[in-house]
This record gives C-alpha cells, structure tokens and sequence, in this order.
C-alpha cells in the first residue's frame, strides 16, 4: 500500500488550507481543516485495504453515519439508510461499480462523523453518532457561517465558519487522494488545491500582498511534494539497483533504484521556477495584481474597463493597520470642524445580493469651474453653513483603486482640483475621477445643514424615488429586527424622534462594546441580541437598517473622521481615522449624518456625535424589552462598562483624544524597532559567531594534540574568511609551502604557520605531539598578517561575513529542497528496521 504518496497528498493539503489565512481570522478553522485532512487520510487508506477489510470499514464507517436516515420516522427515509448499508457489504464479492460507491462513502460518512465529533458533540449520542438533532445543529451552524460573507474579509472565524471551511478543506482533500493516489494522477491533483488557493483571490483581498505569497509558496511547496513522491515511485520501478557492495542477499529483491540525485535535481528546479515565477512579477512594473471574479467592470477613459472600488474592504484594513499613517491633512473655516466628516463613499443596500454595494455613479456630471449640484432634499427654510476647506491627500490615501474618489464635506458647492475628468454623481455627490490622487491639493466649498429639532420632527413628505430607493430591506431576520426596531422606538412618535432613540441605543445603553477583532457577529440579529461587539461597519450597518424598518431612509457613507488638530490651523487625518457612518433622509434637510458607534480611546477616538442628534428628552429606551435581548440594566454614568463618558460632544476641541486612539488601535507594538533590531542581528551574527568558535576551540583544547588540532582549525578558517583557503584534501605542508612560495606573508607569520602545520602533522602522525606553547600566539600573528594584506573589502568580509561560518550556513540551505527526500529515505530504513525485527531467524 503507498503510504508515502497518501501522506504527501494530505500534507499539500494542509499546506494549500494556509491560503486561507488571508481570509479568515483566528486558527481554530485551521486546526479543523488538518484534522479533517487526517481523517480523509485515513479513510483513503482503508479504502485501499483488501476487498473484504476495505468493505467491512465502510459499512461499519456508514452504519455510524446512516444512524439518523434509519431512525427516521418515514420508511422511505429507513429504507435508503438500508439501502446504502447492503452496497457497503456487497462491495467485497465485485470488483466494478460497488467498490467505488464504497470507497466514496467511506470518504463521506468519515468525514461526516468527524465534523459531528468536532462541532454537535453534545448533540450526538455517546458524543460521535449522528443524530437528526445534531444534523440540524451542524446546518444551523453552517447557516450562520455563510451570513458572515456579508462582512469585509478577513472575516472573524467563528464556529460556522469554522464548519464550512472544515467541510471545503475536507473536501479537496477527498478530490486531492482520489486523484494522487488512487488514479495516480498527481499533477491533475493541483487542480483541487488551486481552488484553496483561489479563495482569497477571488474575494480580491487586498494589503495583503506577503501574506499571499507566502501562501502561495506553501501551497506549491505541497504541490512538488506531491509530484516528487509520485515520481520517486515511478522511477524505483524501472528495475534492481546495481552495486559492488555486498549485501544480504534476502534484502536485495527489495531493493530499487537509487533516485536520491534525480529527485533533488527534480525538487531543486522546482522551486526554483517557483521562486522565478514570485519574484519576477515583483520586479516588472508592467504586472500589476489583478482581482478574480471580484471586479465590477466600469467604463473608464477611452472605453478601458476598470475596477470597481472595495469601501468596506479598504476601511477595514486601514483600521486593523498596525500603526495610523498619515492620509491627509486640512485647513478649514469651519466653526466647528470635528463636525465636519469627509466622506468618500455611498453605499446602499442591495436587496438582490443582501449587501452594502457602492451607490450608482451614473448619471454624473463633469466638474469644472461652474457651481457643483445642490444638495437633495435641502430646501430654503433649513439654516446651512458655508465652509471651504483646502485639502492635501498623503502619498496614499487609504482608499485607492483604478479610480480615485475624493474625501469631501458633505454636500460641495464648488471644487478646485487639478487635472481635468473629475465626475460628480447627481444623486450622491461623490466626485471621482481616473487620477492618482496621491500629493494631490484641492479646495472645496459645502454647504451643510444646520437644522434644529423642530425642523426635524416636522410632519414632511418624503419623495417616492427616495423611498423607492433608501428604504427597501429585505435581508435575513427582517420580522425579527422589525420588532427589535419598534421596541427601541416605542415611545418616539416622529422619524426623528427615532432616529435619537436609535442612535441612542447604541452609544447611551451601555450595552455595546467597540472591538475591530474577536468574535464579530454572523448576523445582524445576533450583533443586537447576543453578541453586541463590533465596529463602525457594524454600527453603521445596523442603524441604517433598523432606521429603514421604522421608516425612515438612509444609507452608509464611509470615509473620515475630522481626525485631530495638529496645531496653526491644520488638522491631521490619519488611517485611524477612518469611519462609516448612517446618513439618514428627512425631508427639507436632505441626508444628514447620525454617529451610533462608540467614541473616546477605547473605541472609535475622533467620532462626534452630531448637535442636532443629542438626546431628546422625554424618550426613553426600553432596552430590557428587545426581543431576544439579554435583560442587563445600562451602567451607572463614569461605570466601568459605560460607554457614554467617551462619546465626543460636539466641542472644539473633540479630537484631542485621537492620538491615544491611534495608539490604542496600534497595540502601541515598535513593529520598525523590531525590524531594525532583526536586521542588525542579522548583520553582527555571522561575524559574532566566528568570535564564539573560536574562543570555544581553545578552552575545550585540551593537552599538546588537541592545541595544534585547534591551531591548524583556526589557520584553516582564516585563510577560508580571507579568500585564500585551500582543498580539503591538503596536508598540513603543502599549505605552509603554498603559503611561503606565495610571499603574500611576512617571514614572522611564515614561521608560525610553519610551526603551526609542523604540530599537526605530529599530532595527527607522531606517537607524541609537539610542544603547543606558542601555537595560539603563532595564530595571531597570521591572521593579522592576512588581514594586512588583504584589501579593505576582504578585510571587513572577513570580519562581518566569514566564509568559514557561513559556509555550513549556505550547505545547509543548499539541503532544503531535499527534505522530502530526507523524510523518504528515513521512512525506508524504518520499514527495513521493522521488517528485520520481525523477520524469523533460520535454524540451520
């Protein structure tokens, strides 16, 4: 049985399942995926077991996994179940179709079993047979894990997802030993892997560059693995290995071909076409990364199709950064600029895909010196405010993509930028052109609304297009989050007397807590209900569309904050800064802005609530009578767990917190120190190592022998760390005779070496060594010598980067492409070492 090409095949597995990490969060899904992997192993080698024991496995393998289909109240159901039972057993008296329908469900019902041990447990009877309590705890599960592709990858790894990419992993590892080892097709076996590879480029993940290559080399390490073990058996069938050595005879018909050099030159130009193929689109600035099946196709100049932009996807990754880079930077007259956010984007819900999708951009208008669109929805009788702002974007911005969309005050009334092509969309207001906006410094004037309560709570007709367009959802849980949304707003009797309840909720109650990782809900009924652990995304998210089941429209913007003032009239905006928020509709004011997530250090540092959105008085939150909710009475003001003590009121100088946010969302680590420090070891080791070598040979010499063995080492080293070594097959004088007809040394040194090769040869040789007194001062006086005569670049070569440490350094890497052959040829002395063991002893 091969054993070796079946633990390869689940090895590439495992090592494809890294490709994931780019993807998913946490590691508990990797953990399962390996097992997952094992067990299919497994299964693939009982499947290849005699007919008999091969059958026996899977009927046993199936009864287990068949337990719900024959405890089934429907006959129809049982007799299935007994079905697939009697293909199980009959499989041993056939050699056509019923083995394979009995190696497949070995495969599955192993695989089944394995994920009802791991996640419904507790459901299952002894704690590993299925039951159809536990089947459906395995596709509620499963169901949960699927709602989180509506978060912006990486997704948190809870324990659906965890499932599915347990059942996915399993499932290429199926496909991958089917293919390598029962049908022997190895290469073809690339292909399942290429699917595990294929998932974070399909979701077009981006900032993740090093960590995909490093996947990717991982996976296709795997991959050579798989193709050199499958080529190792082919070549040890080509005949009987011929040697003039003697042998026991009774091991020689086991033997094979020595393919040890044909499988290291295999593996070596291997990896090296793949290390070809990594870095040289690194080097070509004509290949650009592109984007799988994650890429709306959006007309650009000259009829060329362009990517469409990831908000949520860029947001993210500018939040989990591990230190805030500046994005831009800003003058204003704004009387109060922490009210003033920048918005880049707007998104809508999608009703058709369940998702937040960037709103439509056509049609659009160009920008040029005339005035930009008003806002809509904004009527005469709202007092506005007229702000102009000049802003310079950093070299990147945080948001970028094929096209670049800029960060603006909501809603510009005039806008100074260079170059030509800016659109603007007639009902978003987002301006966008195909620019780079990196350096880019632009002026632009808006015009805000300034509406007070009155205004607001106002009895106005909202325009059927707004409604028609803003206020459909029709997502998973909508009964559920309906009654959620009117238990909030039960004692509000206007749109915007709950929209402050609402907004209340989630920065008043105490009952939420900022978090840009952990276990971030898989719906957005559990976000509300259970979990209450999130960021803006989550916030924005679940305002918006409670806000839409009270009726009320809105819509997600996403950019920044009014980030931090830097001192003469500037103010700073870092990617710590970056934010989504709920822009809700209301007649006469338009779309204004409402902040529910939380603000201060601990969480979203540089969020401002809006003045028009604080509390109103006389509305109350029933917070203990939300269906589905946990009954926790809101913390006391200045409690540990309040969150309203780090709300940002709406003063001038609410930003002062956001450099201690930036340092919070950073976890304060010196990742450039750490760098630095690596680097600089990296630097001194080789040079310090050859310090410790040499110390260590002359205090563990010991007697006349073993000083001139360390002398002769230590003269062999130098003249190797300044490029004059030797063969290693040179005795002691003839290297003191190269050295003396090379008159590179002068006549003191020669001695030395002299008496140095002459003790080595009389330790090696003589009954009795030469006296070693001098030896080691001899070793000084050539080295300096050497290092005399050798140029300024062999000097401090020789000093930063001896050849006599870092040789075995370079051998040894040399060596790594063979330890699959290491681990071949150790897996055949075992076997040799246990079948000697075993092996009866003849009597003669």
């Amino acid at each position: 049985m091969n054993y070796r090409l079946t633990i390869t095949a689940a090895a590439a597995v495992i090592l494809a399942s890294f490709s994931l990490t780019t993807v998913i969060e946490g590691v508990g899904w990797l953990y399962a995926g390996a097992g997952a992997v094992v067990v299919v192993a497994a299964a693939g080698l009982a499947t290849r077991l005699a007919a008999i024991p091969a059958a026996a496995v899977a009927t046993v393998l199936v009864l287990i996994a068949d337990i719900p289909l024959l405890a089934w109240p429907s006959w129809a159901a049982r007799i299935a179940g007994l079905a697939l039972l009697a293909v199980m057993a009959a499989s041993a008296a056939t050699r056509r179709v019923l083995p394979a329908l009995a190696g497949a469900g070995t495969y599955l019902a192993a695989l089944l079993i394995y994920l009802n041990l791991v996640f419904a447990t507790a459901q299952s009877v002894a704690g590993i047979i299925p039951t159809a309590g536990s089947l459906r705890h395995l596709a509620r599960l499963a169901s949960a894990g699927y709602a989180e592709h509506n978060f912006a990858p990486p997704v948190p790894g809870g324990r659906g997802l965890e499932l599915i990419t347990a059942a996915g992993i399993g499932a290429i590892a199926i496909l991958t030993d089917l293919l390598a080892v029962r049908m022997r097709g190895p290469a073809v076996a690339g292909l399942p892997l290429l699917v595990l590879f294929s998932v974070p480029v399909a979701t077009n993940v981006q900032h993740v560059g090093v960590g995909l290559t490093v996947a990717f080399c991982l996976g296709i390490t795997g991959y050579l693995a798989l193709l050199a073990a499958d080529g190792r058996e082919r070549l040890r069938l080509w005949g009987r290995l011929v040697t003039v050595w003697q042998e026991d005879p009774r091991d020689e018909p086991t033997r094979s071909p020595d393919t040890r050099a044909l499988a290291a030159s295999g593996r070596r130009i291997g990896l090296a076409a793949v290390a070809v193929a990594v870095v040289v689109p690194l080097a070509l600035p004509g290949l650009k990364e592109h984007g799988l099946l994650g890429r709306d196709a959006v007309p650009g100049r000259g009829g060329s199709q362009v990517a469409s932009p990831t908000p949520l996807v860029q947001m993210h990754s500018q939040l989990l950064a591990h230190s805030a880079q500046p994005a831009l930077t800003y003058r204003t007259n704004a009387a109060d600029p922490p009210q003033q956010y920048l918005q880049v984007y707007v998104l809508n819900y999608d009703d058709g895909t369940g998702k937040w999708t960037l709103a439509d951009r056509s049609p659009s208008a160009s920008v040029g010196g005339q005035a930009l669109r008003p806002a809509p929805g904004l009527s005469a009788a709202i007092a506005t405010t007229t702000d102009t702002t000049k802003i310079t974007i950093s070299k990147d911005s945080g948001y970028t993509g094929d096209m670049s969309y800029l960060p603006l005050p909501y809603a510009p009334q005039y806008l100074t930028v260079p170059g030509s092509g800016w659109q603007e969309t007639n009902s978003t207001l987002m301006v966008y052109g195909f620019h780079s906006d990196a350096g880019l410094t632009y002026s632009v004037t808006s015009r805000a609304a300034v509406p007070t309560s009155a205004q607001l709570s106002a009895k106005t007709r909202i325009p059927a297009s707004i409604r028609r367009t803003y206020q459909s959802y029709a997502g998973p849980d909508r009964a559920r989050l309906t009654g959620i949304a009117r238990q909030i707003t039960l004692d509000a009797h206007n749109p915007y007397a709950r929209a402050v309840a609402l907004e209340d909720y989630f920065t008043e109650s105490g009952l939420f807590t900022y978090s840009l990782r952990g276990n971030l809900p898989g719906t957005l009924a559990q976000f509300l209900t259970t979990d209450r652990r999130g960021y803006c995304q989550q916030f924005a998210f679940a305002m918006a569309v409670l806000g839409r089941l009270v009726g009320i429209p809105s819509r997600i913007a996403v950019g920044y904050t009014a980030g931090t003032r830097a001192g003469h009239g500037i103010w700073k905006v870092t990617t710590a800064d970056a934010h989504a928020w709920p822009e809700l509709y209301f007649a006469g004011a338009g779309w204004i802005r409402f902040e529910p997530t939380p603000g201060g250090p601990a969480a979203q540092g540089t969020a401002t609530r809006p003045v028009y959105a604080a509390a109103t008085p006389g509305i109350s939150t029933p917070i203990q009578q939300v269906p589905g909710a946990h009954a926790v009475l809101p913390p006391a003001a200045g409690g540990a767990n309040g969150l309203a003590p780090k709300i940002h009121k709406p003063e001038a100088g609410a930003g002062s917190t956001a450099g201690q946010h930036g340092a919070a969302r950073s976890g304060g680590f010196p990742v450039g120190l750490l760098l630095a420090a690596i680097a600089a070891a990296l630097i001194i080791a080789p040079g310090l190592a050859r310090i410790v070598t040499r110390r260590r040979r002359w205090l563990t010499a010991a007697g006349d022998a073993g000083r001139a063995h360390a002398a002769w080492r230590e003269l062999t080293s130098d003249l190797e760390d300044h490029g004059v070594g030797g063969a290693v097959s040179e005795s002691p004088r003839a290297l003191a005779a190269r050295l003396s007809a090379a008159g590179a040394l002068s006549e003191a040194a020669l001695q030395g070496v002299g008496r140095i090769a002459a003790a080595e040869e009389r330790a090696r040789y003589a009954r009795t060594p030469a006296a070693s007194g001098s030896l080691k001062s001899d070793g000084q006086v050539a080295r300096r010598a050497l290092a005399r005569n050798a140029s300024l670049v062999q000097r401090w070569r020789a000093r930063l980067l001896p050849a006599s440490t870092l040789a075995p350094v370079l051998a040894a890497l040399r060596q790594v492409p063979d330890v699959f052959g290491w681990l071949d040829a150790a897996s055949l002395r075992v076997r040799r070492t246990a079948g000697s063991v075993v092996q009866p002893h003849r009597v003669d």
